[in-house]
């Protein structure tokens, strides 16, 4: 038995288990950057020439949803999503649970505090329509370290753009079954977020987002996505994503429609009236008339 509380593990020391032998690594759909244990990291990821990192990508979301159509479009998505006719908005479902039922009796009141600190019933639609835009959300658990049997004190809200999930893997060689030769297994030795409150500092396109920042123990951050990855499976992606093309496409026709509106407008347009061979004022008698 092991007790994990906030980053500290109580165990007994037990010898470390070889993991299943299998060719291919684990899918893991939380946008962690994988390195090799003990090593630092560095990403460089370009979506559509326009997006370089996660910082990025999350900035552009947030500009999306203040165009008036995909806000109304956000809107009525969240208002169709948060039902209010009843009197719990979530509730945790434990049926499938291979626990106790005191244990279960513990998880259900932890999870109404929970609901309690963060205020869920008044500012549901706020965190709800704050995930589906950016596609994720990050939360520090903060606890009194004197007396952490008082449990959670504060959920604070963290800016996904100064905090990254990093995850160490170490690979070992084993021998294949087929004729090939041999292959390599990959184990998770260490998961942890790196939190820079100045946000990750970007240098030029091939270096990426640097190291600094604090290191935070896994079980202190609350971590959400979407559940949508880009192509390669190693970004988180926002449902906004989907329409950023199409919005686009309705700016470009937006500022087309002005220039062309300004251009042809008929207070522009230029009247060449021809006077031929008559003298400047009859001229200009004649140019009145036709005005």
């Amino acid at each position: 038995m092991a007790v994990t509380l906030f980053g500290f593990e109580f165990k007994r020391q037990q010898p470390d288990p070889d993991p299943i032998p299998s060719f291919t690594p684990k899918e893991n759909e939380d946008g962690a950057i994988t390195v090799a244990a003990g090593g630092a990291y560095g990403t460089y990821v370009d979506l559509d020439g326009t997006v370089r990192t996660e910082a990025e990508l999350v900035t552009k979301y947030r500009e999306m949803a203040l165009q008036p159509e995909c806000d109304a479009a956000v809107d009525e998505i969240v208002n169709e999503s948060i039902s209010i006719d009843e009197k719990k908005i979530v509730d945790i479902n434990l049926d499938t649970v291979n626990i106790s039922p005191n244990i279960k009796k513990i998880i259900r009141d932890e999870f109404q505090n929970c609901l309690e600190i963060l205020d869920f019933n008044k500012h549901a639609y706020d965190i709800y329509r704050r995930w589906y835009i950016d596609g994720r959300l990050y939360y520090h658990v903060i606890v009194d370290e004197k007396n952490p049997k008082e449990g959670i004190k504060e959920l604070r809200y963290i800016d996904p753009r100064k905090i990254r999930k990093v995850r160490e893997v170490a690979k070992k060689r084993i021998n294949a079954v087929s004729a090939t030769g041999d292959a390599a297994i990959t184990k998770t030795m260490n998961e942890y977020f790196i939190f820079n409150d100045k946000g990750f500092s970007y240098g030029n396109k091939v270096t990426g987002p640097t190291t600094a920042g604090l290191k935070i123990a896994k079980d202190s951050i609350l971590h959400v996505v979407s559940g949508l990855t880009d192509n390669q499976g190693t970004m988180v992606l926002s449902y906004l994503h989907k329409a950023i093309k199409a919005l686009n496409q309705l700016r470009t026709l937006e500022d087309a429609l002005v220039i062309y509106r300004l251009a042809r407008a008929p207070e522009r347009r230029i009247w060449y009236i021809d006077v031929g061979n008559l003298p400047k004022m009859k001229a200009e008698q004649y140019v009145r008339d036709i005005m």
